[in-house]
């Protein structure tokens, strides 16, 4: 679904159809590809494009040398995988009891600590600013992550530009892990932007602990022309930066499910961390399915690519703004109630599969509104724009940990 904010000033510079690429494929819609989709070749992510970096979190998305991925679907009986250090699941193995936290392998590392949420999507923009516009305070970013810090492990970040150079030594100094990314949309900034992410890394923040090269790039492709084999490139771009000097941060690539269950296993190879994105509510279901929508298709992954480690990075449910599915049968509802309840179920059920899910998103952007994702890209955020907490605030910290 993701996201529309993730421009920075070369391509609002470069005129407003890039904003409206970037919102409208960053939306990252959920619609299953068709079966000649999943038939192509292996394959070639959503939001802030910037001039060396990117500005923005994206919308809310639809979805380095790691072990390869296989070419085996999961038996019939598999059960999700143990969780690597509390960040990462893995494919289970065919009949594989349930175990501690629902998982394969007993006794795995926890995917969630005692805090409400693992990781949340987190864009600094307040009213009036925007990606290549007015940009926030070091102070303002500082006074959002006081903010966040107790209801969090770690922030997704979608650019390395504007306000968003303040995140990696903050979060260094207040102890929130960083997953952090360089925004990709097939034009001439993509590399600086790679390059930039590199220079990032290699300063050794200790809160870095995810680098993710592009988002959603390659469900934009038909706007964008970006293709696997230019992802590829770029990502062997990013490692001959970073060399071959040993590193605790991970290598990522981020799409929709569509895009991963067209099967990629070159591109599941090439990183350390396979990161999907789904939403219950670009599919137009209700919210008492959305769930259980989302859980299928983490089955679907786990199995499509048993053993690649994985993490969802983005679900979500908006506050407002309703969704009618393909076929104009049912009608995804955004209210604050419905979007407590959809991280209540989400957390409760993650929890207790033991499976990583990072959520969309921490904070209202008004921009969004108006950009390409439409009106719903200014009611994802748990919190509104006037850092004001919604139901769903209260609904996370009263689940059970």
């Amino acid at each position: 679904m993701n996201k529309t904010s993730r421009m920075g000033v070369g391509q609002l510079l470069g005129g407003s159809v890039w904003c409206l690429v970037a919102c409208v494929v960053g939306c990252g819609f959920d619609q299953t590809p068709s079966a000649t989709q999943q038939m192509s070749s292996a394959g070639n992510t959503t939001t802030s494009a910037g001039m060396s970096t990117t500005a923005g979190s994206p919308g809310a998305g639809s979805e380095a040398g790691g072990a390869s991925a296989g070419t085996a679907t999961m038996p019939s009986g598999g059960d999700a995988g143990s969780a690597q250090g509390g960040q990462v699941a893995q494919g289970g193995t065919a009949g594989g009891s349930a175990g501690a936290g629902g998982m394969s392998v007993a006794g795995g590392p926890p995917a969630f600590s005692a805090k409400p949420l693992s990781v949340v999507a987190y864009s600094p923009y307040r009213d009036g600013q925007a990606p290549g516009g007015p940009q926030p305070s070091k102070d303002d970013v500082k006074a959002d992550l006081m903010m966040l810090e107790p209801y969090v492990d770690g922030v997704r970040v979608y650019g390395t530009d504007g306000a968003n150079a303040y995140i990696p030594a903050l979060c260094d100094e207040l102890g929130i892990d960083l997953h952090i990314g360089a925004w990709i949309d097939g034009i001439a900034s993509d590399e600086p932007n790679v390059h930039a992410l590199a220079t990032l890394v290699k300063e050794n923040h200790p809160s870095i602990k995810t680098a993710i090269v592009g988002n959603e790039v390659l469900a934009r492709s038909a706007k964008n022309l970006m293709t696997e084999e230019k992802l590829l490139a770029l990502i062997n771009i990013f490692k001959a930066d970073i060399g071959a000097t040993a590193h605790t941060y991970k290598i990522a690539a981020a799409d929709t499910y569509p895009q991963w269950m067209m099967l990629r296993p070159n591109l599941a190879a090439a990183v350390d961390v396979l990161i999907w994105h789904t939403y219950g509510w670009w599919s137009g279901v209700a919210v008492e399915n959305a769930y259980p929508l989302v859980s299928k298709r983490y089955d679907d992954m786990l199995a499509a690519y048993p053993g690649k480690a994985m993490i969802l990075g983005e679900t979500g449910w908006p506050s407002a703004i309703d969704h009618l599915s393909t076929d104009k049968t049912t009608t995804a509802v955004g209210t604050e109630a419905n979007q407590a309840k959809f991280y209540q179920d989400a957390l409760a059920g993650m929890r207790a599969r033991n499976l990583p899910m990072w959520m969309f998103s921490s904070i209202d952007e008004k921009w969004k509104g108006t950009s390409g994702e439409g009106e719903v890209g200014a009611h994802w955020g748990i919190w509104d724009s006037a850092r004001q907490p919604k139901a769903a605030v209260a609904a996370i910290v009263a689940l059970p940990k």
